[in-house]
């Protein structure tokens, strides 16, 4: 039973390895824009439930690299890769629902996606996530979580959201900031426990940290243009209102 044991131990890291090399080979073929070679190595990996593959061959009918552009089969692939918890295929259907892209557009859709990945980390969609809630779009404006996501973002390098939360600065009032500061010290304080879980895990040999975001693996080609394009419709909207009478 212990040789039956190892030997299927040995087999499935065999097929994880072959995996991994196909997932890069995959990728690499994106990155030297052979998409149809990029194709028919990511859409089986896809198709086996590969997280990485799923949110690349989203991507590939997002852009109509290799394929006829579809947006109605992005949806599916990242949808497949959002429900494995993947942060950037959450934030990829956030933007379609925003735009309505192969779908209805629907802003509340839109924000659930964008909360969903802004709450596992996904920087630009905790920028977009602020816009939302400065602006009350899809969700009930609320400047307390508007300056919460902007700052989050911005503790991330994320320049837009240091944009977003200054803009902010004369809108928000002590009150709000205060929510706003009570809820970040919650999510650190939360943040700071998981780790330190992770590492006593680690080091006394019961586990290994949590691995990166398949997210890591992904080509952004494109991926980066599409949330800009949702934060800049965003800061134009922001930068009407300031032009506004104060007595709106």
């Amino acid at each position: 039973m212990k040789f039956l044991g190892l030997f299927i131990l040995i087999v499935g890291l065999f097929f994880s390895v072959n995996v991994c090399a196909d997932l890069q080979a995959g990728i690499d073929a994106i990155v030297r824009r052979d998409f149809t070679s990029a194709l028919t190595i990511i859409k089986p990996l896809a198709e086996q439930g590969n997280v990485a593959a799923q949110i690349n061959l989203g991507n590939l009918y997002m852009k109509g690299w290799g394929v006829e552009q579809n947006y109605h089969l992005a949806q599916h692939w990242y949808l497949k890769a959002a429900d494995q918890g993947e942060r950037m295929a959450q934030t990829k259907l956030g933007i379609l629902y925003y735009y309505g892209l192969g779908i209805d557009k629907d802003l509340t859709e839109a924000s659930r996606w964008f909360q969903k990945a802004a709450e596992m980390g996904e920087t630009s969609a905790q920028t977009i996530l602020g816009s939302l809630y400065a602006s009350g779009d899809g969700v009930t404006k609320n400047p307390a979580l508007a300056f919460y996501w902007y700052t989050m973002a911005e503790e991330q390098g994320d320049q837009e959201a240091a944009k977003g939360r200054q803009s902010l600065e004369d809108e928000i009032t002590p009150g709000q900031r205060d929510e706003a500061l009570r809820l970040m010290g919650e999510t650190r304080k939360i943040r700071a426990e998981k780790e330190g879980k992770a590492f006593e895990a680690a080091t006394a040999g019961l586990g290994t940290p949590p691995q990166a975001s398949s997210a890591g693996t992904t080509v952004k080609n494109g991926d980066d243009s599409a949330s800009k394009a949702v934060k800049a419709k965003k800061r134009s909207a922001r930068n009407k209102t300031t032009h506004k009478p104060e007595n709106k």
